[in-house]
């Protein structure tokens, strides 16, 4: 059962990352230059199809999730398919309650998605729609983690913060995929590409800010010590964490002071798109590497709680 749970929560998480980032991608990254125009219509037919799997992954995990946390919380492995344990879950405990809203929106994205491109299949389609459902259904994970434990004003500090956290980790995240897909499109003038880069840089310098800061704080939330940090599974696994986050930092890094410089319209230029091509690829792999530590960490006793391995 744990072994799901985690696979579960590593969907969710990642499916949520990816429709809030790249719901957000073209707002920041694609102008309204006459080729930038195009390529934001493209994107959002685009988009469409990437909010409608990541809304289908994000109901299937939340059901099944569900189904694991059912089985958990009533000590029974069959209580999974029975209604009325389901229904007191639902409705008697923090996460049921939290959950079953969730469960209302991840069945309104693709309904939504599917009658707005039948409804509308001669008009141009919208990225409002996904970053709307992107922005509510990842800042309500905050409340099933270890963000919604404790009581009074601090829960909420950390509440908030966790929110903060999971939006600015999305922004980066989420992005990748996107800024990918503009650098390998042959279709796009290298001027997009160019513009592209320089805003993802800025925007996810500003994301990298906000998650170590956000990160720090709660650590000091979930950690509590530099002994608990290095003497505890959470704390070990958290340092796996940040070491896959530091190298997406690094490779950010050569590609903002290496490799943009250097992205013009010779054939020095094609190369350096070659090299950022597989940089931006690597940033991704190590960022669902994170994504998976931090499905593993959920499911784990916070550091401070004691768990001295």
């Amino acid at each position: 059962m744990d072994s799901l749970l985690v696979a579960m929560r590593f969907v969710q998480f990642l499916a949520m990352m990816i429709l809030f980032g790249a719901a957000l991608y073209p707002y920041y990254a694609l102008d309204h230059a006459p080729g930038g125009r195009s390529a934001r219509t493209e994107y959002a037919a685009f988009l469409q199809r990437v909010a409608l799997v990541a809304g289908v992954c994000g109901l299937i995990s939340a059901i099944v999730w569900l189904g694991v946390e059912t089985a958990e919380m009533s000590g029974n492995t069959n209580a999974w398919h029975n209604a009325g344990v389901i229904a007191t879950v639902l409705n008697e405990t923090e996460f049921g309650r939290t959950w079953r809203w969730r469960l209302v929106g991840l069945i309104l994205l693709p309904a939504v998605l599917i009658w707005r491109m039948r409804a509308n299949a001669n008009k141009a389609p919208t990225t409002l729609i996904p970053l709307l459902f992107g922005l509510v259904l990842l800042t309500g994970l905050a409340g099933v983690g270890h963000g919604a434990m404790g009581l009074g004003f601090g829960a909420w500090v950390h509440l908030g913060n966790q929110a903060v956290h999971f939006l600015a980790a999305s922004v980066w995240v989420g992005g990748l995929y996107p800024l990918y897909r503009t650098l390998a499109r042959a279709d796009y003038d290298l001027a997009i590409k160019r513009r592209a880069l320089r805003r993802f840089s800025a925007v996810g310098f500003a994301a990298v800010l906000l998650i170590i800061a956000s990160g720090l704080l709660n650590s000091w939330f979930l950690v509590g010590s530099i002994h608990a940090l290095f003497f505890t599974m959470y704390g070990r696994l958290l340092l796996l964490k940040v070491f896959f986050f530091l190298s997406m930092v690094a490779l950010a890094l050569v590609n903002r002071l290496c490799l943009m410089p250097r992205l013009d319209a010779n054939a020095a230029g094609t190369k350096s798109l070659g090299l950022l091509l597989g940089t931006v690829g690597a940033e991704f792999i190590l960022a669902v590497l994170v994504v998976a530590t931090v499905s593993l960490l959920g499911n784990l006793m916070p550091a401070m709680d004691g768990m001295v391995m």
